[in-house]
């Protein structure tokens, strides 16, 4: 029952790669098609609303900014904190709670015409309660890592930018930090920019502690009409309306992942297996709606709610995993920019 579980999780997971490419493909036959409705000037929590927000590795680092950085540093730093109600796990093996944050900061400057320099750094927690006896799963995972990227103009009309970036850290559980647990995860993106109102882009993560090393990712931005922006690029895609100045209303998904390696002196054991040093990677989407309020230039506070549809807890070389079932979540979140 674990192995059939675990290769339909493997399945849902191409599917939606498949998918996603699927649209990007649709999306950029329409907007081939369509004239857009005029130039997006910059506003929001981040410097061009057509770039993929590049705050936090763990959600959002997947494509390149069409970045505006300046001589001077500027920074962006964030914080969200989430919860989960109580769900059952699959299996029989009782039901858990989740609480989730992330803590973020990214410093950006120019270092020459078309090349901008990146630094900053990423805390990543989920902390889950259960409700049960002998539940072999984590009661915490941690991501703790620094950022070094570079963005880079890959031609005078800046068209095509790519980013480069690196993500070294320690990737585990609170109960034991080693070097068994350090891990570099990089993503390598392209985006062009088609014009004012469209951008697409694909980039390429790779984590040595997933069970696929190297995935592609595609994704784009359109601005269909005037006040709302089409998304579509992981692990957050959304739908967003701005009904008025510093307010934004939206409705989408979220993925959440975290990849990281248990301590060698866990003492539970899944199936016949001892879970000792093994990796696990852990993923949840999300779908739901909110509301970002711009607190003063520069500073927006968001909250969200909806529900969690998907969980697992995958353990890639034990080849087994455990999900549960749907639960109602909560998420706050803060966004600056200086």
């Amino acid at each position: 029952m674990y192995i059939k579980s675990y290769s339909m999780s493997r399945k849902i997971y191409l599917k939606t790669l498949l998918f996603m490419g699927l649209c990007l493909w649709i999306t950029a036959g329409l907007k081939a098609q369509e004239p857009g409705p005029g130039p997006i000037s910059p506003e929001g929590e981040i410097e061009d609303p057509l770039a993929p927000v590049r705050l936090a590795p763990g959600r959002q680092a997947f494509g390149p900014a069409k970045s505006q950085a300046s001589d001077d540093w500027s920074f962006e730093v964030g914080a969200d904190y989430g919860y989960v109600a109580s769900a059952s796990l699959k299996q029989g093996l009782g039901t858990v709670t989740e609480q989730s944050a992330e803590v973020g900061v990214i410093a950006s400057r120019k270092i020459t015409d078309g090349l901008v320099g990146i630094v900053g750094a990423d805390w990543q927690t989920f902390s889950f309660g259960y409700s049960g006896s002998n539940i072999p799963l984590p009661q915490n995972l941690q991501g703790l890592n620094a950022i070094f990227g570079v963005d880079v103009q890959l031609d005078e009309a800046s068209e095509w930018l790519m980013r480069i970036q690196l993500e070294p850290g320690v990737f585990g559980t609170l109960q034991s930090i080693g070097w068994h647990q350090v891990n570099m995860p990089g993503v390598a993106a392209f985006t062009n920019v088609i014009d004012d109102d469209f951008q697409w882009f694909i980039a390429i993560r790779v984590d040595a502690f997933q069970f696929f090393p190297v995935i592609p990712v595609p994704g784009f931005r359109w601005r269909f009409a005037e006040n709302w922006l089409l998304n579509g690029s992981a692990p957050k895609p959304t739908i967003d309306w701005r009904p008025t100045e510093g307010v934004r209303l939206f409705v989408g998904g979220d993925i959440l992942n975290l990849n990281a390696r248990l301590p060698d002196s866990n003492p539970e054991v899944l199936g016949d297996r001892s879970l000792a040093g093994a990796l696990v990677n852990y993923f949840e989407a999300r779908l739901g709606g909110g509301i970002a309020y711009e607190v003063t230039p520069g500073l927006s506070l968001q909250a969200e709610g909806g529900a969690m549809v998907w969980r697992t807890f995958d353990f890639p070389r034990l080849n087994n995993n455990v999900n549960s079932t749907m639960a109602p979540y909560f998420q706050i979140a803060l966004r600056g920019q200086f």
